[in-house]
């Protein structure tokens, strides 16, 4: 666990030292995780959670994913998918997002993904909800072995 935090910690800072690029003026895509590998499974699984698809969102993380929200941690795929997971679809699934921020940073089989999207629940509250996800591939497929999801509400 110490080696995952520690691949988390410098791939973060290697985002930061290279956010704005060697000229002061370079235009930054905000949504470049959206093209990548590692940022199509992340898209996938907050699709899969959207349309309440239990199997298809369970098959996007590792056996061993750690999930931190709302001051809580699961720490496996069979925790998350028999205690949270439904509550997450359901709620999800009312909820209108938009996203505004997506990163990913990739070293060999380790990625970082980074995102925030504007997100109005069905009272009409907006909100902006921010996700951390580390992934690994493993047998050529991208997998989540870390979430942690905040808001600010």
């Amino acid at each position: 666990m110490i080696r995952y935090f520690l691949f988390s910690l410098l791939l973060m800072v290697s985002f930061t030292g290279n956010a704005h690029g060697d000229k002061p003026d370079t235009p930054h895509d905000d949504l470049s995780g959206n093209s990548t590998e590692p940022g199509h499974a992340v898209i996938s699984f907050h699709r899969a959670l959207k349309q309440q698809n239990q199997e298809k969102a369970k098959s996007l993380l590792a056996e061993d994913v750690v999930i931190f929200e709302s001051g809580r941690i699961e720490k496996s795929a069979r925790e998350y998918s028999s205690h949270h997971m439904l509550s997450d679809m359901k709620y999800l699934s009312k909820m209108k997002s938009e996203l505004i921020f997506h990163q990913v940073g990739i070293q060999g089989d380790r990625a970082i993904s980074m995102s925030v999207s504007n997100t109005k629940d069905e009272k009409g509250k907006s909100y902006k909800l921010m996700q951390t996800a580390a992934l690994r591939k493993v047998d050529g497929r991208w997998i989540i072995y870390h979430l942690h999801w905040s808001n600010d509400r």
